[in-house]
């Protein structure tokens, strides 16, 4: 069972987390933005996060810091770390997206 939320950037399908499966200690998601787009800058107090680039290309902003990830590239975020995806060329980018708590808290940047 998975759950898609559709956003202006692209789309999150929430495949692991609290609300899918009550209990559980972590978030997993298949993370899709459309090539041009960015997704909103935003942090999450309480956890980590990992991505991982399945398919296009990333601009990935973390804090002040830019990382450009291509197909196999990982970055991990901090807790608390203001950041935004955004996909370069002509190809939405897909992201494998890991979260260390079952409920993450999201606040806007």
């Amino acid at each position: 069972m998975s759950k898609i939320s559709q956003e202006s950037w692209g789309s999150m399908e929430w495949l692991v987390e609290d609300a899918l499966q009550p209990g559980a200690a972590l978030s997993l998601a298949r993370m899709t933005v459309r090539s041009g787009c960015t997704s909103e800058r935003h942090r999450h107090p309480n956890c980590d996060e990992a991505v991982h680039v399945l398919g296009g290309r990333v601009e990935q902003r973390i804090g002040d810091r830019l990382i450009i990830l291509e197909p196999g590239d990982s970055a991990h975020i901090p807790a608390n770390a203001t950041h935004c995806s955004r996909a370069l060329g002509q190809q939405d980018a897909v992201m494998v997206v890991a979260y260390s708590a079952g409920r993450r808290i999201y606040q806007p940047s």
